[in-house]
């Protein structure tokens, strides 16, 4: 899909109403994750509202549907030194801290939150996949030219091996992985090196 333009959700309202932004999130559909479906339709106004977050809609130009969304944040990610490879810490030690017992790196990191395309619409009107991270890591060169900032993690929930091809192919590599006692869920924390324009 090439003629697809992102706005954060205070810019969709602008443009098309408090309505058009409702039934763009209402009509978002994702049953391969429900977590994704869910978190659209009810915290990603109040994660904005708050500051923790910032969530874009990838719209069609001709259609005005929501396509698929991403949600963005910056977070601290820390990495236990123990198990990396001589090449792995001289490249995550050029955005990185080392803690002073040099057990730990210690980074700012721009998280891709949630990432998800709308299945409400037919097959050819579905953006891709990969389209859709373009669309996020354009989103992130800007920010990265007004602030800095290199790296870029998602969590890959273990049970979703599709999803490690996918950020594979998306320059992602698995660094850690984490249990999540909130869901009780495995993540595999994913981080690639955000290329400049």
């Amino acid at each position: 899909m090439s003629d697809v333009f992102v706005a954060d959700l205070d810019q969709v309202r602008g443009l098309f109403g408090e309505d058009g932004l409702a039934a763009m999130i209402d009509g978002f559909v994702c049953p391969l994750n429900v977590k994704v479906e869910d978190y659209i339709k009810t915290k990603a106004r109040q994660s904005m509202r708050l500051g923790s977050s910032v969530t874009y809609l990838a719209i069609d130009r001709k259609t005005a549907e929501c396509v698929g969304y991403f949600t963005l944040v910056l977070k601290p990610f820390k990495v236990a030194a123990a198990g990396l490879s001589s090449s792995s810490r001289r490249m995550i030690s050029r955005f990185t801290e080392l803690d002073d017992d040099g057990k730990t790196y210690t980074a700012a990191l721009y998280l891709i939150a949630q990432i998800g395309k709308n299945y409400a619409l037919p097959k050819e009107g579905r953006i891709s996949g990969g389209e859709l991270i373009q669309k996020a890591f354009a989103i992130l060169r800007a920010a990265q030219k007004l602030v800095g900032g290199k790296m870029v993690l998602v969590d890959r929930e273990l049970d979703r091996p599709k999803l490690l091809d996918f950020y594979k192919e998306n320059n992602f590599r698995s660094w850690n992985t984490r249990h999540s006692k909130k869901d009780g869920v495995d993540y595999d924390q994913m981080i690639c090196v955000l290329k400049s324009a």
